[in-house]
């Protein structure tokens, strides 16, 4: 039998590119006897282990980077891949991307779709674009999802979220963690220093998207409380994918209005293999999110022995368990507060160290891959 996967996807740098590459370079591990089509972009391919290349059961049909525009890559999605997957004989198509070919029902192929959000339904007004986007995403989500044979969502709390959401057979619904980057459990790679950071300094870290919903104004809101108390001096840096060009704009406005340009640098568009020594350096890690159905960087950063301090919301508990403190992202005193007495207490953080350390272990993208398989392999 013949499984596609849709791997044409948006070139930034983001959670959706670090899913699709460590997706790929798992392949390889899996004894499956299925032929297997990989619809990629070239920009992706150029990732791929050489192994998976030399697969004999793995196609790949690279497209052209212009496929990465969102628009290009939506209509080739509904109009012309379910037709290319019917004349390669396609009977499964693996979309991971929260969205699906829909032509591909009518086509009698069968879909497996993996959400990575809930936020249409839970935070609608936080995020990225205008009205008229916002809603067509919803939309078109929700009918992936009701489209699907089989969905597939990264944490029991996101199953569990969506079926109240959109009434769905909990029974229908499978979880399968994401995994960790193997080059983040190995430490393989070189280090890359970022000209004009002082690694020295303390700081604190966060890697986030630029969107509404990662509540970025109440963290600069509470970092800048900490510094007007003066007990600490300690940067702020934050990695940013910019996704919402106006919270960008009130991002940097908040920070001139504060004086905080000295303080808090933001890095834009950076390559992963430079985050390895920012979290490894980082006094502690912040993730204020509202909304995740996981939360990746938290365990990429535990997996550097940097303490965690997260948003206790959605699904940030259950993938960070005790291994993180918590605060309410909505309390900028307490924000403050939990950074303050963990930078302040060496103890704590060898102990947050420790455990998060550990717990960055129970993360594997072989294992997300194998899991992947057998929920696909049950239609």
């Amino acid at each position: 039998m013949k499984i596609a996967f849709d791997f044409v996807a948006t070139n930034s740098a983001s959670g959706t590119k670090t899913y699709l590459i460590n997706f790929c370079n798992n392949l390889n591990l899996i004894n499956d006897k299925n032929k297997i089509i990989i619809y990629i972009t070239k920009n992706y391919y150029k990732e791929i282990d050489k192994n998976l290349k030399n697969n004999q059961s793995i196609n790949f049909i690279i497209k052209s980077n212009f496929f990465s525009i969102s628009i290009i890559r939506f209509i080739w999605m509904q109009l012309i891949l379910p037709i290319d997957l019917k004349l390669n004989g396609v009977k499964k198509l693996y979309s991971p991307m929260n969205i699906t070919s829909l032509m591909c029902k009518l086509l009698k192929i069968k879909i497996i779709l993996t959400l990575h959000s809930n936020l249409p339904w839970k935070y609608f007004q936080l995020m990225p674009g205008n009205i008229i986007r916002r809603y067509f995403t919803k939309i078109i989500m929700e009918i992936s999802i009701l489209m699907s044979d089989i969905l597939i969502v990264n944490s029991f709390y996101a199953r569990d979220e969506i079926v109240k959401l959109l009434k769905l057979n909990k029974n229908e619904i499978h979880v399968c963690y994401l995994g960790l980057d193997q080059n983040f459990i190995e430490n393989k790679v070189k280090p890359k220093r970022i000209e004009g950071i002082n690694y020295e300094k303390d700081y604190i870290l966060s890697v986030l998207s630029c969107v509404k919903y990662h509540n970025i104004i109440n963290l600069l809101k509470a970092y800048d409380k900490l510094l007007k108390k003066k007990i600490t001096s300690i940067n702020l840096y934050l990695v940013m994918q910019v996704l919402d060009e106006d919270y960008f704009l009130e991002i940097n406005n908040f920070i001139k209005k504060n004086s905080l340009e000295k303080n808090v640098r933001i890095l834009s568009n950076l390559n992963k293999d430079y985050l390895f020594d920012l979290y490894k350096e980082a006094k502690v890690y912040i993730f204020s999110s509202y909304c995740e159905v996981f939360g990746l960087t938290t365990i990429e950063a535990m997996s550097q022995g940097c303490p965690v301090l997260v948003s206790n919301t959605s699904a940030l508990p259950e993938i960070n368990n005790s291994a993180a403190d918590y605060f309410n992202p909505d309390d900028i005193d307490e924000i403050e507060s939990k950074i303050s007495e963990t930078i302040l207490d060496k103890e704590k953080m060898k102990i947050m160290s420790i455990k998060g350390y550990n717990r960055s272990k129970l993360f594997s993208w072989k294992k997300n891959v194998e899991d992947t398989f057998k929920i696909i392999q049950r239609i």
